[in-house]
């Protein structure tokens, strides 16, 4: 059985306990932190709206980011198998002349 244990996530007025593995406690830490810090950013700048709103334009905001980042990490992977080819376009080209 995988190790965890149990930490306690402040998120607004609600304290969640949540038994997670152990390995993965820093990316619980860091997501606490960035929703956190967006709630409030978000609070800040649509303060007459509701709470409930607010959360789901954070959700929104954060499946934005997530997005984002599937989409540059689909690219990588062909960015590189194209310096990869260009590499050996070069040296063909170089041996030729």
């Amino acid at each position: 059985m995988e190790d965890t244990f149990l930490i306690h996530v402040q998120i607004g007025s609600l304290r969640m306990p949540l038994r997670i593995p152990r390995k993965d406690e820093e990316i619980y830490r860091k997501a606490e932190k960035l929703l956190v810090k967006h709630l409030d950013e978000y609070q800040k700048t649509y303060n007459q709206r509701s709470y409930q709103d607010i959360l789901i334009l954070v959700a929104y905001r954060l499946a934005v980011i997530l997005s984002r980042e599937d989409v540059h990490h689909d690219i990588i992977p062909l960015a590189e198998k194209i310096e990869q080819l260009d590499e050996e376009l070069k040296q063909l080209l170089s041996n030729k002349q």
